[in-house]
């Protein structure tokens, strides 16, 4: 029996894109936070003594605001921003090393051409010399 090993070569992870992801994940995160946030001001005791139902208050007055400042909906808004942002870093940093890729296979086939007509060059000289 033998090992079939698969030798897909794995594609080059640049700096940036690690950043690019760990920056749109912690701030999916935060939004994440945010939204538990919103859950627990609503469903966690009285409203009069909730100190998350408060902090909504108090974050809708900080930005001028009247009323309540849903933690809910901003969560999710953030964590969906977030996430569309990630994907986009995703796409981008593919389409980067396939392009990249397809680059070096059109060098290794010219390359390969040349190889091919620099040795077929040397074949016809040595048969003229041996005429």
């Amino acid at each position: 029996m033998e090992n079939t090993v698969n030798n897909k070569q794995k594609r080059k992870l640049y700096t940036s894109e690690i950043v690019l992801y760990s920056i749109f994940g912690a701030i999916w995160l935060f939004g994440f936070v945010f939204a538990i946030f919103g859950v627990l001001a609503y469903n966690v005791g009285k409203l009069s003594l909730n100190p998350f139902y408060a902090m909504q208050k108090n974050f809708a007055s900080f930005f001028n605001m009247s009323g309540v400042m849903d933690f809910r909906l901003w969560g999710t808004l953030v964590m969906a921003v977030a996430m569309i942002a990630f994907l986009i870093a995703i796409f981008a940093y593919s389409a980067k090393a396939t392009n990249q890729a397809a680059a070096e296979r059109r060098k290794a086939e010219r390359l390969k051409i040349l190889m091919d007509l620099d040795s077929e060059e040397q074949e016809a000289n040595k048969k003229e010399e041996t005429k």
